[in-house]
């Protein structure tokens, strides 16, 4: 009995010793993905799990979503959230997919806009997710880079605001996050919306620069999806499962 408590204590001291608190970067809120003041959302919650699992504890720190990249290549965190080989970023330090948004363009129903590509764009004032320029590829881009009434904001429910009330033609954002939002808002300003979907589904990781950290992971990650917790957190957020490519679908109103 002695000998087992010796090595309980040993056992324990030595996961202790490798045990360390892991400081997290995240974008500014973006429910359900990331509800800062409640440290919840999905992305919060799945790091947090994994890195519990892992033996860790997080520390979240929230920064304006474009700023990301640039303190994770600083090198003065340990992860960064929500990112992409389309940001300025090494791709060789980013783990597995981890969550995966649609990016869609949202108009006013009663506005009647046809925008079936993302040339339709062109002549309406458009407010995007801040760093969409950057990570909706080349024709959008191409399209709205230099267009005086385009903007890019880090606050994502003024954006759903600025579309409600008319001061924009249309919002550039993802979808579950533009649905979040808008049914916040009391009944009387959730004006009717179209969805154009003129993006794919989008995958993001998270950049660790320790490549052991990054391997474990990836490893605790794919043991999440394979034994539910990962569906079970998509649940609870009310996110659908992007891990097989959906097929893309027409224009639809929402209400």
């Amino acid at each position: 009995m002695h000998y087992i408590v010796v090595l309980f204590i040993i056992l324990f001291s030595s996961n202790a010793a490798f045990a360390k608190q892991i400081e997290v970067v995240v974008g500014w809120t973006k429910p359900p993905y990331v509800i800062s003041e409640q440290d919840s959302g999905f992305e919060l919650e799945l790091v947090r799990a994994i890195l519990l699992e892992m033996g860790h504890d997080m520390a979240p720190i929230y920064v304006p979503f474009g700023r990301t990249a640039s303190i994770m290549k600083k090198g003065e965190v340990d992860i960064g959230l929500t990112l992409n080989p389309g940001h300025d970023i090494d791709p060789a330090i980013l783990t597995d997919a981890y969550v995966y948004y649609q990016n869609v363009a949202v108009s006013r129903t009663d506005r009647n806009f046809e925008i079936h590509e993302i040339q339709d764009l062109v002549g309406h004032s458009v407010i995007a997710f801040q760093t969409a320029i950057s990570v909706l590829g080349e024709e959008f881009k191409d399209t709205l880079a230099h267009q005086k009434n385009y903007m890019e904001l880090a606050q994502q429910d003024r954006q759903v605001s600025l579309l409600l009330l008319g001061s924009v033609d249309v919002a550039v954002m993802d979808r579950n996050i533009f649905q979040y939002v808008k049914h916040q808002l009391p009944v009387e300003k959730q004006h009717d919306t179209t969805i154009h979907e003129l993006f794919p589904v989008s995958a993001y990781s998270a950049a660790i620069s320790d490549e052991k950290l990054r391997n474990q992971f990836n490893e605790v990650l794919a043991l999440f999806i394979k034994d539910g917790r990962y569906q079970s957190l998509l649940d609870q957020f009310g996110l659908f499962n992007f891990i097989e490519d959906q097929p893309m679908q027409p224009a639809k109103k929402l209400n």
